[in-house]
């Protein structure tokens, strides 16, 4: 694991501290690799899972986290509970998640970008650059998609979710369980968890958990 690089400079050229936080070996190397290519980008640390990562960057605060949010711990909350460190990252997003479907819970709750891994990796390297400078970054793609939900007046990370997705998660946070939600909504137990896979792949989590988190998050309750 590669040490904080603290206030070291290379020349003139200040050096961002990039912490990864990604559960998968191979992510981590390539983006290491990655960032040992740029003189003003350096490693600072690893991590497997939010937890780990918490602990890390308590004792060794970095500038930028790359966050994948498909790792133990990840959604929109892992990205909060980054935030509200004492010495707070910012967050990058790198997800194979599409941008779509997903970035709009992500950065409601914090995030300065939204980075898919089927991108070209010099869009994290302008990602990071960018989050640091200027506390956010857009893919065309992504800026794109964002003007027309603000056209059609769905800026809300929950337009994302049908009516009766948002029925469902609703009950999920207050502890109603897939049995009395199905039959809340006169429907088989089976088309709630449905509901519910459909759901997490929208709003990019993988635990029922995070789906509360999101509910409360997003103050759906009331």
């Amino acid at each position: 694991m590669a040490g904080v690089i603290g206030g070291q400079r290379l020349g003139r050229l200040a050096v961002i501290r990039v912490f990864i936080a990604d559960d998968h070996e191979i992510i981590r190397e390539g983006v290491r690799r990655l960032l040992d290519q740029q003189p003003d980008l350096a490693c600072c640390g690893e991590a497997t899972g939010l937890d780990e990562a918490l602990a890390a960057l308590s004792d060794s605060p970095a500038d930028i986290v790359v966050l994948d949010i498909n790792m133990p711990g990840g959604g929109p909350g892992a990205v909060q509970r980054l935030r509200a460190l004492a010495k707070p990252p910012r967050v990058v997003v790198f997800t194979f998640y599409p941008e779509d479907s997903h970035a709009l819970a992500f950065l409601r709750a914090g995030a300065g970008a939204f980075v898919s891994k089927a991108s070209p990796m010099v869009e994290l390297v302008n990602a990071i650059r960018s989050v640091h400078a200027y506390g956010k970054y857009r893919s065309p793609h992504l800026a794109t998609f964002m003007a027309q939900q603000r056209l059609e007046g769905r800026t809300a990370p929950s337009d994302l979710l049908s009516d009766r997705e948002l029925d469902v998660i609703r009950r999920l946070a207050t502890g109603r369980r897939a049995t009395e939600i199905a039959t809340d909504l006169s429907v088989s137990p089976s088309t709630v968890n449905t509901y519910v896979r459909r759901i997490k792949d929208k709003l990019g989590v993988r635990t029922t958990v995070q789906i509360v988190e999101f509910v409360l998050m997003n103050g759906l309750l009331g």
